[in-house]
């Protein structure tokens, strides 16, 4: 599936974790996807990475990860905070970043897949990020009174940024007024300015002081399932620590348009003009669980829409070994007896 010319590529590496279960699907999708739909970037670097013991990955996933030319690390790289998945995400992108030379690096959560050619991935000069607002105010502060501040400044306070110097952003779906926040589905560095390093160390110094946007927190569901409590009182912590290394720097960021990183299972929710303008041109789609649903409910599928006849077949059984991998477990039975598909066709 890598094409000819592959050498000519953009030097970008693109970088994902991958777990044994339903993450195992999910990464092998998006980097099927990075092959065959990004265009000019299919041949580009990729780099698929384990970052905690005890969730190995199956021979045959090794063997497709070997098809596509994808580099695969199992080394542990995470044995500070286990429990909180986006963790890994921070780990591996440290890694990748000090241990190769591309120009620029994309860290992508593994619930993503690209659909076009990626070209906002080249940064311009003077510009060493991009990424997308976060979609919902969740753990961010509107600033002084919002019941999180507190551990914003804590943060800053922490990592050593400047409060003050973090801009307000509006954020994507409830266009709520915050301090700069960036979803971490997407995230595209230039290599040599050390964010991923940064962002990593922020996490876990803050993490070491038991810094956390909430005392406590229930379950709740996320692409590669339950978030157990535990997990749940850090939700978002790994993007704050995002902004945190993006603010203790030159804040050189941009804000990628819509069609990256677009929240589907958010859809209903986006102002609807955009949402409709956004459907049909996505390059990089954030689906979270949308792929174990059926494609009646799927956004990705609705007419006219985002996929291509040949992306609709592809997706659909790609879809089908996510749904597989995520199999019939019976709190997967519950969620959907209680609450249905909270996605509706336009």
């Amino acid at each position: 599936m890598r094409p000819a010319g592959a050498a000519l590529a953009p030097d970008v590496g693109f970088v994902a974790c991958i777990e044994g279960g339903v993450l195992e699907e999910q990464a092998l999708l998006l980097f099927e996807s990075l092959r065959l739909y990004a265009g000019r970037f299919a041949g580009c670097a990729a780099y698929a990475l384990s970052p905690r013991a005890g969730h190995a990955i199956s021979a045959g996933a090794r063997r497709r990860l070997d098809e596509l030319g994808v580099h695969y690390s199992d080394a542990v790289i995470n044995t500070e905070c286990t429990e909180y998945g986006s963790t890994n995400r921070l780990a591996a992108a440290a890694h990748v970043e000090e241990a190769s030379d591309h120009e620029f690096l994309v860290i992508l959560d593994s619930d993503t897949l690209f659909l076009r050619q990626p070209d906002e991935v080249l940064l311009p000069h003077g510009v060493d990020v991009a990424a997308r607002p976060v979609d919902l105010k969740g753990m961010c502060t509107e600033g002084a009174g919002d019941p999180l501040d507190a551990y914003w400044r804590d943060l800053c306070h922490c990592c050593g940024v400047d409060y003050d110097r973090i801009p307000f952003v509006e954020t994507f779906v409830d266009r709520r007024r915050v301090k700069a926040s960036h979803n971490g589905g997407l995230t595209i560095a230039r290599r040599e300015a050390g964010l991923m390093r940064r962002c990593a160390d922020f996490f876990f110094a803050s993490f070491r002081k038991g810094l956390a946007p909430r005392a406590e927190s229930r379950r709740f569901r996320a692409g590669v399932g339950w978030v157990e409590p535990d997990a749940a009182r850090l939700w978002g912590s790994s993007q704050a620590a995002l902004s945190m290394a993006i603010w203790s720097g030159a804040g050189r960021v941009r804000s990628l348009p819509p069609t990256y990183n677009y929240p589907l299972h958010l859809h209903e929710r986006v102002d609807p003009p955009v949402a409709r303008a956004a459907l049909t041109q996505l390059v990089h789609v954030h689906y979270h669980w949308l792929l174990e649903e059926e494609s009646s409910v799927n956004p990705l599928f609705y007419e006219p829409g985002a996929l291509t006849p040949e992306q609709a077949d592809w997706l659909r059984s790609g879809a089908k070994r996510v749904r597989s991998a995520a199999g019939a477990h019976p709190l997967r039975r519950l969620w959907r007896r209680a609450f249905g598909s909270k996605t509706r066709r336009r």
